[in-house]
């Protein structure tokens, strides 16, 4: 097979592994947790609570259960700790995301493979975590969009990126 049809054959799996791990990514920022309608923290959503507007509270991203953990943190017994573990824990599934979405760029079907999975791993871990203290799904929050979005995007991540080795194998 000539060169550029070898290119050819790799664009869309490329595409769709680079699309599933840029989603990964994004979801970090999107609304992880969402409070019901009747939630207080809409309808006081103005209100100022230990230096948190509770506004803040009705949609959180990962992203933002972060920089509200290290707000909080003094004031709960063993914030501190749980506070860096959670930064920790997202941080780490950010990274895998975007190591994942750089070796998709470079077309790199393996490594890219094994980041996917470790970020949705990663991701796996802290949902326990969160649904294991009953921060999520409990009367104040439920599922947000971008926990939702986060293992679709983890499946086109890992189906692009099982595309790009067998089209690379297949090329050869």
């Amino acid at each position: 097979m000539s060169d550029q049809g070898a290119t050819r054959n790799l664009t869309i799996p490329k595409i769709i592994a680079i699309a599933g791990n840029a989603l990964m990514l994004l979801c970090i920022f999107l609304p992880y947790a969402s409070a019901p309608q009747d939630s207080p923290y809409r309808q006081f959503a103005d209100e100022t609570i230990d230096g948190v507007r509770a506004g803040e509270l009705a949609d959180p991203s990962l992203f933002k259960f972060v920089t509200l953990y290290n707000k909080l943190k003094n004031d709960v017994a063993g914030g501190s700790e749980v506070a860096t573990i959670i930064m920790v824990m997202v941080i780490a599934i950010a990274v895998a995301a975007l190591v994942a979405l750089i070796f998709a760029c470079i077309a790199k079907g393996i490594p890219a493979l094994v980041f996917s999975i470790i970020g949705f791993i990663l991701f796996l871990v802290l949902n326990w975590d969160f649904s294991d203290r009953g921060v999520i799904s409990s009367d104040n929050y439920g599922w947000g969009f971008g926990y939702y979005l986060f293992f679709v995007a983890a499946i086109v991540a890992v189906v692009g990126a099982i595309w790009l080795i067998a089209a690379k194998r297949q090329a050869k």
